[in-house]
């Protein structure tokens, strides 16, 4: 149940959902947003002591970047909760909008309870995780900062720290060198024993990256010393915690999308905006990979949503019929209630 604060004027109106306090615009509401309610999210479970934060990136639709037209990344996240509260009916599981990794780092960093699992779905590269990839504010204060850098006489390395900061994507290094000690020390105290991470996006497995050498702005990243760790290592290095991603050593393949309509059939183009969704590793050349705390890559074990599972049973193509199966096919009857849109501007952490 959602509690209503009404704002005098035409400002919008504040509404709880859970232990969170959303500010939705004013009406009239955009077609499908029902009354300004976060729809299409089941009721925290009563009296969790655990938490599940799914997050989920812009789609990279071509735009002005203030709205989505594509839902694939929502869809996917919205379908995995499902799938977790299967596995941990008992958890508080939220479904989050990250279109800029410092709502993400923010999100973790306020929840009200130990965090049990952290989920990414959306774009993701050997570097870094996409949040807002080509989301037209995203470019838009990217290329702003990065003139701005060109500019500056700073060093490499201050540069390097402040696009760390100030970027929507999530890049390698930024849990050691963009964030306070203070509030790493935060959000690592919220994660509970055996926290993991896993991403479900393209190539952010690979065990290393160096970024483009022949651009000014992407170059900063390397400063440190190059290649750097891969996403998901730093992510499991610098939280201590285990991170499971994709990886293609070719560089080459990624994750897929996939729907599976109302008759059962599955569809990876011409997609409806309706659950089920899954991203799937596309290529047998694709394979699952678990770091842990000390960085060691597993390969033979993966943590999957929190079960150690072999390699066997996360065959490439489309979802497998086991994953695929726990949910029923009504699912995709109808389209889920709209949830409100975020933003990928600069917030401070």
């Amino acid at each position: 149940m959602s509690t209503r604060i009404s704002l005098p004027g035409n400002r919008g109106r504040w509404v709880r959902q859970g232990n969170r306090i959303i500010l939705l615009p004013a009406g009239p509401f955009p077609p499908a947003w029902g009354e300004g309610e976060l729809q299409g999210e089941d009721p925290a479970a009563s009296g969790a002591k655990l938490r599940i934060v799914v997050f989920y990136g812009y789609s990279g639709a071509h735009g002005p970047g203030t709205t989505e037209r594509d839902l694939s990344n929502q869809m996917v996240a919205r379908t995995l909760k499902e799938h977790l509260a299967r596995r941990f009916p008992s958890d508080q599981i939220d479904v989050v909008c990250a279109w800029h990794k410092n709502a993400f780092v923010n999100e973790l960093i306020a929840s009200p309870l130990k965090i049990r699992q952290i989920h990414y779905c959306g774009h993701g590269f050997m570097g870094g995780l996409y949040m807002g990839y080509q989301n037209g504010v995203a470019v838009g204060e990217r290329t702003a900062l990065a003139a701005q850098l060109d500019a500056s006489s700073l060093t490499a390395l201050e540069k390097r720290k402040i696009a760390l900061v100030k970027d929507a994507g999530l890049m390698s290094g930024f849990f050691t060198d963009g964030i306070s000690a203070a509030k790493r020390a935060t959000l690592k105290g919220n994660l509970a024993p055996g926290a993991m991470m896993q991403i479900w996006g393209c190539f952010a497995g690979a065990p290393q990256h160096t970024f483009d050498t022949g651009d000014s702005y992407w170059n900063l990243f390397n400063a440190a010393g190059a290649p750097v760790d891969g996403i998901a290592l730093h992510i499991a290095r610098s939280l201590g915690i285990e991170c499971t991603a994709v990886m293609d050593p070719g560089g080459i393949h990624g994750m897929n999308y996939w729907y599976r309509d109302a008759s059962g059939v599955f569809h990876d183009s011409k997609r409806k905006s309706r659950m089920p969704h899954w991203l799937w590793p596309g290529s047998k050349k694709v394979v699952w990979v678990t770091y842990d705390a000390s960085g060691t890559a597993n390969k033979t074990s993966i943590n999957f949503m929190g079960k150690a599972t072999p390699p066997k049973d996360l065959p490439a193509g489309k979802p497998p019929a086991w994953l695929a199966n726990e949910l029923p096919k009504s699912m995709a009857a109808k389209a889920p209630k709209a949830m409100p849109t975020c933003s990928a501007a600069f917030v401070t952490i």
